[in-house]
Formats: C-alpha cells, structure tokens, sequence
C-alpha cells in the first residue's frame, strides 16, 4: 500500500490504484504538452492549475469578484500563479456593467444558462479579445467526470449510510429518510426524472452521477463559455475533456480514486500536488468559481437564486 497524506487525513492506495493514477497523469501530460504557450483560464483550482503547470503557458488569466473568498479566489489563483512562475492578468468586474454585458452575453449564447459564471466570462473574454488572444485552454471536464461537485460528495456520503453495520436492521428507515438516489438526483440537478434515469439505471452511484453530470450538466457550461468566445472570436480548448480517451478514463476511475471523505477529484489531486501547492492540491470549499453573486446586487437574501436569474435571461432574448 501507498501512504498519501492529505490536509486531514491519510489515502492508502494500493499499485493497482497507484498504476491507474500513473497512467492518467502520462495521459493528461501527452495531451497538454500539444497546447504549449496558449493562455489558461485559472481560477486557483485543481482543473485549471495542473492544466496551466503542464502547458506552460505565456501566462494565465483570472476574474476578480466582489466580496470575501466565498466568491472572489483570486488570491488562490495568484498562489497559483507564483508557483508556476507564469505571468498574471487579473480582469477587475464592474457591476455598472453587469445588464449591458449580460445582455450581449446572453444573445451570443443563445439560452438561458442557470450557472452564475456569465458576466465574470463574459468581461475575461472581452479582455482577451483586446488583447487579440484566438485560443484560450480552459480547465473544464473533470468535476464531471471524477465527482468535483459538493452534490456528488453529499449524496455518496448520505447514501454509504446503507453499507453502515450499524445500520444493517434499519434500511427501512433510512428508505424513509433517503428516497430513491435517482430521484434525489434528480432534484438537486434539476432535470427531468426521465432523463435522469436512463442514466443512471444499472449503475453504482457515484459512476451513475457522473454520467449525469457529463451528460446532462455539461452542456450547460460549454454552451456558456463556447457561446461568448465565438462572439469574440476565440476557440475554447478542453485538454481534461475534448480527449475523450481521458474523459472516459476519468470517468472509468474507481470511486477511491474520485471520492475520499469530503473531497472529490482524488486522483487528479494526487496528480495535481505534483506541480502545485500542497495546499491548492487539496484544498475544500472552492465554489466553482468565478460564480457572480447576482442576487447580492439585487438585494436578495439568496444570492443566488436560479429562478429570478432565468428569468431575467428569458427576457433578454424576448426582447
């Protein structure tokens, strides 16, 4: 068994796992190293800093939010950055801006997207485009495929409550208190059962939200950030995702190497603390940044709030 320390707690990994991280990591390397010197999207995660540490590129650039580091993770992107020894532009949000950009945004979309990243890519590609950058490498596909969402950590936590000994006479009761995992899911995801099920019948769970995640979920942040590079006449570049040699050996990956206690991406931690900071490899409480905190500004309690968020993108387009 490998000994691998994390920020709180220790993953044994056995050479059989130890050989699938190795092979990953060779794959994603080879992958990047075609994209060398192109400018990467950082947000002071994971996906998008290991990306950077293998492409080298001329430099890296982030969004800066308002407010505390609930939103705004530039610090962790500067970290980032420094460590990389990479150049950094920082692109500052201007909410005087926000209608107007969200109303050009939106168009160039063409539909309402629930994620809260809109303005904040909007105003980086806008900045690039200034700068006459045609391709930017973006960090995407791995909380897809290798469980990056708190949802997917939640529900294997909730739901391992059926493999408890402890539990072993009381599964009627936890079927009280946990209805069916399809179900859930598809609740918390917001789409239709009937789609959800399909997916995620015959499977076991975490591999079963995965495949939600990359076929439902997905499309949502491409059509987003693919739809405002065009308008600015950038091509977007996915070296963790467009490979779908990757993308399925991502999502092959035993749940050990995606999900250990609360956090998620597991082998693509062990890969990223290789190149990056011991504390960006594992850190938690990431939002997924950058996630604009739109209701904040239109003095709501919850910041954000998809309903009244879609809406507003509806009207956009129906004027």
């Amino acid at each position: 068994m490998i000994k691998l320390e994390t920020m709180n707690s220790e993953i044994k990994l056995s050479r059989e796992f130890e050989g699938k991280v190795e092979a990953l990591e060779e794959a994603i390397t080879k992958e990047c190293q075609k994209y060398k010197g192109i400018p990467v999207a950082i947000s002071g995660g994971i996906d998008s800093g290991t990306t950077a540490a293998l492409t080298k590129p001329d430099f890296v650039i982030s969004v800066s939010l308002p407010g505390d580091e609930k939103y705004d993770e530039t610090k962790h992107a500067e970290e980032v950055a420094r460590h990389l020894d990479v150049k950094r532009i920082v692109v500052k949000t201007d909410h005087t801006l926000f209608d107007s950009s969200m109303e050009e945004a939106v168009k160039a979309i063409g539909r309402p997207i629930p994620h809260f990243n809109i303005f904040p890519l909007f105003e980086m590609y806008k900045k690039l485009h200034s700068m006459g950058v045609k391709e930017l490498i973006l960090g995407d596909g791995p909380d897809e495929s290798m469980s990056g969402y708190t949802r997917n950590l939640i529900m294997k936590y909730l739901y391992d409550s059926y493999g408890k000994q402890g539990f072993t006479h009381y599964h009627p009761m936890l079927n009280y208190i946990l209805p069916d995992p399809v179900v859930t899911y598809a609740e918390i995801v917001k789409k239709p059962l009937e789609q959800v099920s399909p997916l995620m019948e015959g499977l076991p769970l975490v591999k079963g939200m995965n495949k939600v995640d990359m076929q439902l979920m997905r499309p949502d942040m491409d059509d987003m950030s693919n739809g405002i590079a065009r308008h600015f006449g950038i091509r977007n570049i996915r070296p963790l995702q467009d490979n779908p040699v990757i993308d399925n050996m991502m999502y092959e990956l035993p749940d050990e190497l995606k999900i250990h206690d609360d956090v998620g991406k597991v082998a693509l931690r062990l890969i990223a603390e290789k190149h990056l900071p011991f504390g960006i490899a594992w850190r938690k409480r990431k939002v997924g940044g950058p996630v604009y905190p739109v209701g904040k500004f239109w003095g709501q309690a919850d910041e954000f709030d998809k309903k009244k968020y879609l809406a507003y993108q509806e009207n956009i387009l129906n004027k």
